[in-house]
C-alpha cells in the first residue's frame, strides 16, 4: 500500500530560486509550505495560480479564486508580505498552469523556480512542468506539500488519503493520454 503513495511523490532539493510558484487547488497546506520555504530563504517572490472558485466560497457569495485564497492566506496566516505575492488567476487545469507559469517566467527572465504543488500531485506535476520549462531553459525544482488532513504515509487509513491517490492515479492515466 505504501508504494503506491510513494510513487505519486517526486521531489528534488531544494536550493535557492527565483520565485516559489503555488499551483491551485490546496490554499492552505501549500500555502503553510510556501510560507515556510519564503521563511527560510528560498525566493522572495511567491506567485499563487489558479482561476477557479470554490463552490464553498460561491455558497458565501464570494468571489475569489484559488489564486487570491492562496494570496490571502499567505499574508494573513503565514506572514508573507503583500509586496511579495503576486496572483495569476487564469489557469483552471495542471497544463494551464504550466503555460501561464511558462509565460510568466519568460517575461520576468526567471531561471530557476520552486513549483509547489500536493506531496501527491507531484509526479504529475513533475511531468507537466519538467520538460515544459527546461526546454525554455529554466530549472524547476518540485516541492510537495504535506496534507493536513491525512498522513502520506499511512494514507490508506483515511477515506480523504484513499480519495486523493485514487483520483491522482486516473489524473496520471489522462495525463498521459492527453499529453
Amino acid at each position: 500500500m505504501l508504494m503506491a503513495g510513494n510513487y505519486l511523490i517526486v521531489e528534488n532539493p531544494i536550493e535557492e530560486a527565483d520565485a516559489i510558484f503555488l499551483l491551485g487547488g490546496g490554499p492552505f497546506d501549500r500555502g503553510s509550505e510556501a510560507g515556510k520555504l519564503y521563511k527560510a530563504g528560498y525566493a522572495e517572490k511567491i506567485i499563487c495560480t489558479g482561476g477557479q472558485v470554490s463552490n464553498l466560497l460561491k455558497s458565501l457569495n464570494l468571489q475569489h479564486t484559488e489564486a487570491e485564497v492562496a494570496r490571502i492566506n499567505l499574508f494573513k496566516n503565514n506572514a508573507v508580505p503583500r509586496r511579495n505575492i503576486v496572483a495569476l488567476s487564469e489557469a483552471t487545469s495542471t497544463r494551464e498552469e504550466a503555460d501561464v507559469i511558462l509565460r510568466y517566467c519568460l517575461e520576468e527572465g526567471f531561471e530557476k523556480v520552486i513549483i509547489l504543488s500536493s506531496k501527491f500531485h507531484t509526479r504529475r506535476v513533475n511531468n507537466v512542468f519538467r520538460s515544459l520549462l527546461e526546454d525554455a531553459g529554466i530549472q524547476v525544482l518540485i516541492r510537495g506539500a504535506p496534507s493536513s488532513l491525512y498522513d502520506e504515509s499511512l494514507w490508506w487509513e483515511s477515506e480523504t488519503g484513499l480519495i486523493m491517490v485514487n483520483n491522482e492515479y486516473v489524473k496520471l492515466g489522462y495525463y498521459f493520454l492527453k499529453y
